[in-house]
């Protein structure tokens, strides 16, 4: 081989080797195992959890009012009282509604005449913490469904047999009705 003279650029380099192909993509991961059906320990576990976050929450919301409380001018807090009691007021007469639309549909087919009996009735007693209480609803449609209507006007019907033979007008002519 020869050397190029002075001046001359260099000889080409031989070409790279080509570039290994690509890999593909990547197998999907094995589907993950099916989950255990909750037991009931499982389920009251959680049941139990829930409720305690609950009342806890519902501790952390009187903490928080009473801080707000607690920075509030005289007039602030008349207001907030009276804000807090219209709340409260309309809550009751929801709650109210609430339990005569489930008094109706649970005396649907059942009780004659269901409007009225909740006009007698004092809804407030039918509700549990705030909501209807669908077991004394239902225990009272059973003990009202139970009180047989009072007996109707029966039609008069004949009080004599006529037309014994069939024939009315000869039973006419004897003077028979």
């Amino acid at each position: 081989m020869t050397t190029p003279p002075a001046g001359d650029p260099p000889p080409p380099a031989p070409p790279a080797p080509p570039a290994p192909p690509a890999p593909g993509p990547p197998a999907p991961p094995a589907p993950p195992p099916a989950p255990k059906a909750p037991t009931a320990e499982d389920l009251a576990r959680v049941e139990a959890a829930l409720a305690e976050e609950r009342r806890l929450r519902a501790e952390d919301r009187k903490a928080l009012d009473a801080l707000r409380r607690d920075g509030m001018s005289e007039a602030e807090k008349a207001i907030a009282k009276a804000r807090d009691e219209g709340k409260a007021e309309a809550a009751q007469e929801h709650a109210q509604e609430l339990a005569a639309a489930e008094f109706r549909a649970q005396a649907a087919g059942r009780i004659t005449n269901p409007d009225a009996a909740l006009a007698v009735l004092d809804l407030a007693k039918l509700l549990k913490d705030g909501k209807p209480d669908k077991k004394a609803i239902g225990a009272l449609v059973d003990q009202l469904a139970a009180v047989p209507p009072a007996p109707g006007r029966i039609p008069a019907g004949a009080r004599e047999p006529g037309n014994v033979d069939g024939d009315l007008f000869r039973d006419l002519m004897r003077g028979r009705p």
